[in-house]
């Protein structure tokens, strides 16, 4: 009997454990998220594992997990859609961008080996320091260079583009070794002699040698460029730190919400400095860095553009026209003295015939490029060569509100905001001269008054003598996106409720401040302050009451301070003050005001209630420089004036944590 009950248990259990496992996986769906190892793959592994987990607290209904990858392992992943998301170098999701629709959510904000906060990084080009035949650009040429990737911008493009605008193309002048990640590799065939030179990185050199892997000394830099601020060796120009990129069939809504965790995550905090980086910022542009990759032909750049018929038509419209009006022209001559020698010319009669057919066949062509000019969704303007406006289309009618009367024979300043400068607009004009085109966004105004944001391209079209003889602009309406850009920094970096810059944005600010006051020799004052009796209020009255009180709290204490201090709401009922440039009896009397001032009674709904403060105060940079810090000192007096009845100013003393009122 009991075998019998035990077998039957295990055949249940058997059907019973699979349906829970899968039950509990799909609770929680896996987020991969791929990350380009420039050093080992265990390193990056090890620093970037803190960033999961710290995206599993923040968004519980996923799992997310890092998988390191050298180049060729990430190509195959993404084109295998293996992946919900790719941390890489700049140039490698310019790569993803142009083939997989990939989209930058974040860019890194990295610290160097002292801890600094970096947003942008450079190629360096070293040598032994042995080597004194290796101290130009000039002396790279037959040489053996080691370098990461082709796709590397530190570790090969950025140093190649440097070598161009010198006139030298390493491609062919030199021969190349790419090792893959990590950029270690590079540095130990240099440092063993295997290759004359090698391309890295910026800061790879800093950190091998802080962790005794190398000594700094035994390498130069070749080209050393030295940009103020920049505390790392350097050889070409600095370019935006690396994205985190979300791919088209990445969820929006996951997208979103990895964003937003992203750039809440505060700077300089335990995940990002354990893993040797500061934060992460709002997205960057790369769009230089695609330029350089286009300029040197490396993938996915390497093959011919395709031009097709609308190219033409976009960029020489007129130049067709006027052409095929000729040929019309002369196309009628000839029929006329085709027809008089028709009798005796049978061979020419034919040939009119032939040319016929081709009249027909341009004025459906034209009458295509008339079709693609009127039914564009994208508003098309045409000037003559004095930027007086001959043309444009309906929509350029429906997004500026004028109509093809009112624009004729004008200008296109006529939709000008009066927001740019007119060094602006100068730019541009010699862009066009230099360039033949200018593509940007620009601020413009339509018929209503109404302001809007447009991302416009201009081209000019020059006849066969290269002088140019009409622009044509194309634009089209991206105010939405803007707005939608200003809510997410508004969402980062300001209290909804008060609309107070939060406890992120003060921080940002504060460092600022008193940067800005060691500089000149100045005192600060940092202040924490909590409300006393808004317990009693929330209690008493509901959220509601209580929120109302925050708002009118944090108005009467913007309305005390000068336009030079910074408030900010950091939770609850508490406030963050910073009083810049002030003597301590300045600081004093403006601080017993607002004491004051919130001990007046506030009305809300015909209720009237009173509160008070209890503040705390801290000196910079008597007390300290740093300002989590003297956060922490404003902190602990402020509890200091609770204990001591509330309603009062404490201020905080270095001597045996002691206080006085």
């Amino acid at each position: 009997m009991n075998k019998i009950f035990i077998s039957v248990f295990f055949t249940l259990l058997t059907f019973i454990v699979p349906v829970y496992a899968s039950s509990v996986s799909a609770e929680k769906h896996q987020v991969v998220i791929g990350v380009l190892a420039f050093r080992s793959k265990e390193d990056t592994l090890n620093e970037w594992t803190p960033l999961a987990h710290y995206l599993d607290k923040k968004i519980p209904s996923r799992t997310f997990i890092i998988k390191p990858f050298s180049y060729k392992e990430f190509n195959e992943a993404v084109a295998k859609k293996e992946l919900d998301f790719a941390f890489t170098n700049p140039e490698h999701y310019v790569y993803f961008s142009a083939l997989y629709d990939a989209t930058r959510i974040a860019t890194l904000i990295r610290a160097n080996v002292g801890g600094n906060e970096l947003k942008e990084f450079g190629g360096v080009i070293i040598s032994r320091s042995d080597r004194k035949d290796i101290n130009r650009l000039e002396d790279l040429n037959d040489k053996d260079i080691a370098a990461v990737d082709k796709l590397s911008l530190g570790g090969y493009l950025a140093q190649s583009n440097v070598l161009l605008s010198k006139g030298i193309d390493i491609s062919r002048s030199a021969k190349v070794t790419f090792t893959d990640m990590p950029h270690d590799k590079v540095v130990y065939i240099v440092e063993s002699g295997s290759a004359d030179a090698g391309f890295i990185r910026t800061g790879v050199l800093e950190k091998m040698a802080k962790e005794g892997k190398i000594d700094r000394n035994d390498f130069k830099i070749i080209n050393p460029q030295n940009i103020k601020g920049f505390p790392q060796a350097l050889s070409t120009q600095l370019y935006p730190e690396w994205p985190f990129v979300a791919f088209k069939e990445t969820d929006p809504e996951l997208a979103n919400q990895v964003a937003v965790a992203l750039l809440s995550l505060p700077r300089g905090s335990e995940i990002p400095k354990n893993a040797g980086y500061y934060g992460w910022s709002i997205p960057l542009a790369y769009e230089g860095i695609r330029a350089i990759m286009e300029e040197m032909k490396v993938p996915p750049f390497d093959k011919a553009p395709v031009f097709t018929v609308n190219d033409v038509i976009r960029k020489y419209a007129l130049s067709i026209i006027v052409l095929l009006g000729t040929l019309s022209a002369i196309l009628l001559f000839l029929a006329y003295r085709l027809r008089k020698l028709a009798k005796t010319l049978k061979k020419e009669s034919q040939a009119l015939q032939e040319q016929i057919v081709i009249r027909e066949e341009a004025q459906k062509y034209l009458r295509r490029i008339a079709n693609v000019f009127h039914n564009s969704r994208e508003g098309i303007i045409i000037t003559d060569a004095s930027k007086i406006i001959i043309d444009v289309n309906e929509a350029f009618c429906v997004l500026t509100g004028y109509s093809k009367e009112d624009v004729i024979g004008q200008k296109p300043m006529i939709l000008r905001s009066g927001r740019h400068s007119p060094f602006f607009y100068a730019q541009i004009d010699q862009a066009l001269e230099r360039e033949g085109s200018w593509r940007g966004e620009i601020w413009n105004k339509k018929k209503s008054g109404q302001e809007y944001a447009e991302f416009l391209r201009i081209d000019s079209v020059r006849n066969t003598d290269g002088d140019i003889e009409n622009y044509i602009g194309i634009f089209s309406d991206v105010t939405e996106h803007k707005k939608q850009e200003e809510q997410l920094h508004r969402l980062v970096n300001y209290d909804p409720l008060t609309n107070l810059p939060n406890r992120h944005m003060y921080m940002t600010l504060a460092e600022q401040m008193l940067a800005f006051s060691k500089r000149k020799g100045s005192k600060a004052i940092v202040a924490f302050l909590d409300l006393d009796g808004f317990k009693q209020v929330n209690d008493g009255y509901g959220h509601a009451m209580g929120d109302r009180i925050l708002q009118k709290a944090g108005a009467c204490l913007a309305q005390q301070l000068r336009q030079s201090d910074i408030i900010a709401r950091i939770g609850g009922d508490e406030f963050v003050i910073l009083l810049s440039d002030i003597n301590s009896k300045d600081a004093h009397e403006l601080l017993e005001r607002i004491l004051e001032a919130l001990k007046e009674p506030i009305e809300v709904d015909g209720i009237t209630i009173t509160i008070g403060v209890s503040i705390g105060a801290t000196l910079f940079p008597d007390d300290c420089e740093e300002i989590d810090i003297l956060l922490r000192h404003a902190d602990a007096a402020m509890y200091r004036s609770k204990e001591m009845g509330r309603n009062r100013i404490t201020y905080y003393t270095s001597e045996d944590f002691k206080f006085t009122i």
